[in-house]
């Protein structure tokens, strides 16, 4: 056995031999009248007895359009209670469920849906536009169904209308290996891919989250675009507890919610984090019951973490590792890991379960050994089965694992670190700059809110850092005062000589990651 390969636990108990389809419906059969879900910001609740029965009113009219297991449904709409019914509707029939975000834009919006085709799309009032532009330009022929009320179209409320068969409905059997789920690679570097996992994987997801015990109520921000909405789907139907959503990140309304519905595990993108800030340390709710605070989609600042560890006290804050090929990647474990996420904030965890780790010297391919930087790559039953239309073996390495892209190293204790993109990082004569570190310094000067750095070309000697950067609200800085600070905090090469230009924003992926491609051009052709 190779020594610097890192290994998580293994599962206590295999997973169930189920359908998401069947997962939902009998999780939903078995826990009835208890609460399933809530919506925050209408304070509105759902019990799964409820959930059951107007999913199963939409499968039949589903099936009654024909749709079957090969289909392809989308969903383009935010968190609301009625989000997730023809989502539970389109599992119990097999079809295959890929969810676009209405924040995203007609020119990718359009690449999504040419690349899965689908037969019908679910779509938010305030979306239709956005998917009308979008079908426009694409030779897709698909049913347009409406979340809310159309004059044009049909509306959710007419599938959801009383079925004879209702009660006898049951979901068909399906092959566990065939494609249940299509997400979106979030696109930073390039157009989108869409990744397929299968039932079988997707159900190992929701195993490996079952052995941390995170409680009853579980609260997320994210739409269902992100694999963070659907891990906390399956979580709350597998443990019979209910999962709470917000429609956008208010910290007022985040608190009462997190008070009255006394929420156990809070999932949270760094972006989000920022929104806490106007409390000024000043919590008035009762926030006790909140265990534990998940930060993932990108590392949290030590900013950040202040921040976090001041507000919420008796909170554990963990930072968690993973992308949509694999789910979660690392994790401290709340109680196991303890000591570790209390010394080491800025470590995302040690290897999640079922799951082997190596980290790869990226010049010379080879696997390096403790506290040595390199590419993260791993393998895990729960590894996505393939892109949809799209070839994806120059992702996997000569013995299966998966490249992340992402730097990283481990430490003697076998906690993870994550730097940074291979695809970000650039060369300044010879050396591998490393944006995130910059940008850290960055934000560390009292008048930076963000910053995005990026490499500029400069001759031979390859390319040096620039950044643009967002001044806090009612903060003064000159670039030579930025610059001043940059110099005395950062090596040499990490100087940034190729200048700095102050911006009002930067833009985002919906969970916050630079779009840095689009920063840096934009940045260059105003030279």
């Amino acid at each position: 056995m190779n020594s610097k390969i890192l290994k998580g636990p293994k599962l206590k108990q295999a997973a169930p031999k189920k359908s998401l389809g069947q997962l939902f419906f009998d999780c939903a059969t078995l826990h009835g009248d208890k609460l399933c879900q809530v919506d925050g910001t209408a304070d509105a609740t759902e019990s799964y007895s409820s959930v059951k029965q107007r999913s199963t009113r939409v499968a039949i009219a589903l099936q009654e359009r024909g749709i079957t297991s090969k289909d392809v449904i989308a969903f383009c709409t935010g968190n609301t209670l009625d989000t997730v019914i023809p989502i539970l509707a389109t599992f119990y029939l097999g079809a295959k469920v890929a969810n676009l975000d209405p924040s995203l834009s007609v020119r990718q919006t359009q690449h999504l849906i040419a690349l899965v085709s689908p037969k019908i799309i679910f779509v938010e009032e305030n979306a239709v536009e956005l998917i009308e532009n979008s079908l426009k330009q694409t030779s897709v022929k698909t049913e347009i169904i409406v979340y809310g009320r159309s004059g044009k179209y049909t509306s959710l409320g007419d599938l959801i209308q009383p079925r004879k068969n209702e009660a006898t409905f049951r979901p068909p059997g399906v092959d566990l290996n065939e494609v249940a789920l299509i997400f979106f690679s979030s696109g930073t570097t390039g157009l989108p891919k869409a990744i397929c996992h299968s039932h079988k994987t997707c159900m190992l997801m929701g195993c490996t989250l079952q052995e941390y015990d995170w409680g009853q109520a579980v609260l997320h921000f994210t739409t269902f675009y992100w694999i963070t909405a659907v891990f906390m789907l399956i979580s709350s139907f597998m443990t019979g507890g209910y999962r709470l959503f917000l429609r956008s990140m208010d910290p007022e309304i985040t608190l009462r919610t997190v008070e009255k519905y006394k929420v156990d595990n809070m999932f949270l993108a760094p972006i989000l984090v920022n929104n806490f800030m106007s409390l000024g340390g000043d919590v008035k709710y009762d926030t006790s019951s909140l265990r534990i605070i998940l930060c993932g989609g990108g590392p949290m600042s030590s900013v950040q973490q202040k921040l976090m560890s001041r507000l919420f006290q008796r909170s554990t804050i963990l930072c968690v590792y993973g992308m949509t090929e694999v789910g979660c990647i690392s994790l401290f474990h709340d109680e196991r890991d303890k000591e570790f996420a209390k010394t080491k904030p800025l470590s995302c965890g040690k290897p999640f379960y079922e799951l082997d780790l190596k980290i790869v010297d990226v010049e010379s391919g080879q696997t390096v050994g403790t506290n040595q930087k390199g590419e993260i790559r791993v393998d895990t039953p729960c590894t996505f089965i393939k892109y949809y239309n799209a070839d994806c073996s120059d992702v996997f390495d000569e013995e299966g694992f998966l490249k992340t892209g992402d730097i990283g190293y481990y430490d003697e204790d076998g906690c993870l670190y994550v730097i940074d993109r291979i695809k970000e990082m650039f060369k300044y004569k010879s050396w591998h700059i490393v944006p995130s570190l910059i940008e850290k310094t960055l934000t560390e000067h009292p008048a930076v809110k963000e910053a995005a750095v990026f490499g500029v070309p400069s001759g031979d000697d390859g390319e040096i850092p620039a950044a643009c950067i967002v001044l806090k609200d009612g903060a003064k800085a000159t670039k030579e005062e930025i610059k001043k600070f940059m110099d005395e905090n950062v090596s040499d090469r990490e100087r940034l000589r190729g200048g700095i230009k102050f911006v009002t924003s930067l833009p985002k992926t919906p969970t916050g990651k630079f779009i840095r491609k689009e920063i840096k051009n934009s940045y260059i052709e105003a030279l």
